[in-house]
């Protein structure tokens, strides 16, 4: 009998996605594609994983979230862990499942090794929201043998269930649009670097500069952190020690650094975008109402929260083993951050 992966791979789809349309996820999949994974799900017989009547009995229908969170605000109102959320709770109500959470302030690995005492014989599995999944932790969670998903990719080489933006490709796209706006000496603002999606927008940065023939120039990639003073600092910095030869655009890892920049660009008596062209990612609200409004990629958070549950949920009903990564693609809003370069790069 065919597996849930199998189903997935004749249907050239993720088996989250496979998952999604056979619990009747609104909005999983386009007509065309869930009408070809039925198709084959008919014509293979393939049913979910049976347990016996203990192990049902012992089905608590609850899965647990466990997150890092210092911030003295809301969680519910943060802008990143906020709709994340909501996509978990909502999608675990669609599938009848309660939610457990645990918020903790302790270092990821006390907390990874106290997810028996949070969760255990109380839940089926586990979504991890934690900023760093080093080696030792996720060796720690499979000796645990709960099901797992993780929401952001790790610093492992394992195969792990992973829902993340496809921060590679975001990087590349906010690069790749600036090349084609003429752009040609384009600075990087990383964001912080314990966070892999610092490192992967980095990558696809490096990646469009390679793929448009432009040697990188280690000198404008610049260290930050994910916040509108980062962005400012160190913008505030490299104006002060322009040399003449001065990048004409920036992407910055995300909105928040790149409110920053553009603040410090404009405080210097420059515009935003005549003098200096400006990409973020993530689609804040402030993208919108900032001036000038920001050209961004945007981050699914929603969808990423209710992807951790498809996938936490082929594992646990299905029978699906771990390993499925699935990275959604963001999407570019043009506005009016960027446009073609000043007449000359001097000019500054």
């Amino acid at each position: 009998m065919a597996t849930l992966r199998e189903i997935a791979e004749k249907c050239g789809v993720s088996a989250m996605t496979v998952s999604a349309v056979l619990n009747k996820r609104r909005g999983a999949a386009g007509p065309q594609v869930r009408d070809r994974i039925l198709t084959v799900v008919a014509e293979t017989g393939y049913q979910a994983a049976k347990r016996s009547r203990q192990e049902v009995y012992e089905r608590q229908n609850t899965f647990g979230v466990l997150m890092a969170y210092c911030d003295s605000n809301s969680v519910a109102s943060d802008r990143y862990f906020g709709p994340i959320l909501d996509g978990i709770f909502e999608a675990g109500k669609r599938q009848d499942q309660a939610t457990l959470m645990y918020i903790t302030e302790e270092s990821w690995e006390q907390a990874i090794a106290k997810i028996p005492k949070y969760f255990g014989g109380r839940c089926d599995g586990v979504i991890l929201m934690l900023p760093l999944i080093t080696e030792d932790v996720v060796d720690s969670l499979i000796k645990q043998q709960m099901p797992f998903v993780l929401v952001g990719e790790s610093r492992t080489e394992k195969s792990l269930s992973v829902v993340d933006l496809d921060n590679i490709g975001a990087g590349y796209t906010a690069t790749n649009y600036l090349f084609e706006a003429g752009h040609r000496r384009i600075a990087h603002f990383c964001g912080d670097p314990m966070h892999l999606s610092s490192l992967r927008r980095e990558q696809g940065y490096r990646k469009a500069l390679s793929d448009w023939g432009v040697a990188v120039d280690e000198g404008l990639i610049i260290p930050g952190k994910y916040n509108i003073p980062s962005g400012y600092r160190r913008m505030t910095e490299l104006l002060a020690r322009n040399q003449g030869d001065f990048p004409t655009a920036a992407f910055c890892a995300d909105d928040w650094i790149a409110l920053g920049v553009m603040q410090a660009v404009i405080e210097s008596g420059r515009k935003v975008p005549e003098d200096f062209s400006v990409v973020g990612i993530n689609n804040n609200r402030e993208s919108v109402t900032s001036q000038p409004a920001l050209t961004t990629i945007t981050n699914p958070l929603q969808y990423i929260g209710q992807g951790a549950v498809d996938l936490l949920m082929a594992q646990i009903r299905d029978g699906a083993a771990s390993g499925e990564k699935s990275l959604l693609r963001g999407e570019l809003i043009v506005r009016n951050s960027v446009s073609s370069p000043p007449g000359s790069r001097n000019a500054w």
